[in-house]
């Protein structure tokens, strides 16, 4: 079940989210202070393993569905995953998948890339239809977006994307980020 303000608490406390792309970073990840771990990569055939090495780490995991291989994400697929590999929730950009998150009591994440203006409007109208518990915008080095989202959207978020420094994670959270997700490992050691 979804424990909304427990997550965000747990991230404002811990605003540095590793982001990883690849299974050769999970003992990196392990060998740190993050407390907050997005998979970005995997397939239906390890990811049960990775997601127990990671939660038996004391690491709260999110699975994006929409890039795991050999998943479906919808209803079944949703369901299979959070039972079987017990994340904290799911990333997504896609509003239904939210919407079976809601359904099953599941935290979910929705990523909006802030490309544009075209862009923007269509999160806005996205993230108020669906409603996750969290947004996380992308790129998150883009002050604008981030100030375009705090004005414009009711629901949390995370700047993700070319986060590579200090002054970036800074710039994030100045901005009203609740934290920022980064796959450069050098900033993981920032939680050290």
């Amino acid at each position: 079940m979804s424990n909304t303000q427990g997550i965000l608490d747990i991230l404002i406390e811990n605003p540095v989210v590793a982001a990883l792309r690849s299974a050769d970073k999970i003992d990196r990840v392990i060998s740190t202070n993050i407390k907050v771990v997005f998979l970005l990569f995997g397939n239906i055939g390890e990811l049960e393993e990775q997601c127990k090495r990671l939660n038996d780490a004391g690491k709260l995991v999110f699975l994006h569905v929409d890039l795991i291989d050999g998943l479906r994400p919808d209803s079944v697929g949703i369901r299979y995953v959070t039972e079987r590999m017990k994340p904290a929730g799911i990333i997504t950009t896609k509003g239904s998948c939210v919407r079976i998150a809601h359904e099953l009591g599941v935290f979910s994440i929705q990523r909006v890339f802030m490309l544009d203006s075209t862009a923007l409007k269509s999160g806005i109208q996205n993230v108020a239809s669906c409603k996750p518990d969290l947004v996380e915008i992308l790129p998150g080095v883009c002050e604008k977006a981030l100030i375009l989202a705090k004005n414009n959207m009711a629901t949390p978020f995370i700047a993700g994307g070319f986060i590579e420094s200090k002054e970036d994670i800074i710039m994030a959270l100045r901005t009203g980020a609740v934290a920022v997700s980064t796959s450069y490992e050098e900033l993981w050691s920032e939680t050290d």
